[in-house]
């Protein structure tokens, strides 16, 4: 019973402060480019619109972010999987976009860092060139590997 006193008053306590103290505006953080600018800017209106106070930090380089993330000194970054396993966890293996993902919320977990569901878009990189200097100047013909 003095047991549950305690607690009921510790509790009571606790949420008296808690209501009297507003919460420290989340820090969101962004890379030094377009995508990341949108993305960032688009998530702050999104968190401002839900009530939330925001602190952008941008143009933010990708090893600072994570630094940063596990340091506790941001609270949210949009982040790539790819970079996260290739770069942070140093694990070069291929693999399909859902077992990087997997791979990388496992390992992150450890360092206290949540990975939210996989956003709907796909940032998949490729090589473009004209085909004339391609198929002049880089491949023979033979090996034509524009079309593998």
């Amino acid at each position: 019973m003095r047991f549950k006193k305690h607690l009921l008053g510790w509790l009571a306590a606790t949420l008296l402060f808690s209501s009297q103290t507003q919460a420290a505006p989340l820090v969101l953080a962004s890379k030094s480019f377009t995508e990341q600018h949108i993305l960032s800017a688009m998530t702050v209106q999104y968190l401002q619109k839900k009530g939330f106070q925001v602190q952008p930090q941008t143009n933010i380089a990708a090893v600072i972010s994570r630094n940063a993330m596990v340091n506790k000194q941001i609270d949210i970054t949009w982040e790539y999987t790819g970079t996260s396993l290739i770069i942070f966890n140093r694990i070069d293996k291929r693999m399909s976009p859902q077992e990087t993902y997997d791979t990388v919320k496992r390992l992150d977990a450890k360092l206290g860092l949540v990975w939210l569901n996989p956003a709907d878009m796909n940032n998949t990189y490729a090589f473009a060139m004209q085909r004339k200097r391609a198929e002049s100047e880089i491949s023979p013909p033979s090996r034509k590997w524009w079309q593998k």
